[in-house]
């Protein structure tokens, strides 16, 4: 999603990987942490593009960098513990 013209525009990016809904419970986060971009992004520009396992953020526009952070420090919040044989969100800046 992410070029260097994308960030030389103003975007500014947030990955989470392997953030899949695997039923109801998984399916409810999910729209949690699409209420929270939303939040996040106020009336900025912005957009997302998802994948089979994770989704990039994206956000345009005067504070997408604090905005980004605050998206981030949000989600850290509603990742979901790591359990044995299984992972967690991997939630890194920048598109991937």
């Amino acid at each position: 999603m992410a070029e260097a013209g994308d960030v030389a525009r103003g975007w500014r990016f947030l990955t989470v990987g392997y953030l899949a809904p695997h039923g109801k419970a998984d399916a409810l986060l999910y729209e949690r942490v699409l209420d929270t971009f939303d939040e996040a992004a106020g009336d900025r520009e912005c957009g997302h593009r998802g994948r089979r396992n994770g989704i990039t953020f994206g956000i345009r526009g005067e504070g997408a960098e604090r905005r980004i952070a605050w998206l981030q420090a949000r989600l850290e919040m509603l990742k979901p513990p790591r359990l044995p044989d299984s992972g967690s969100w991997d939630i890194r800046d920048g598109a991937r």
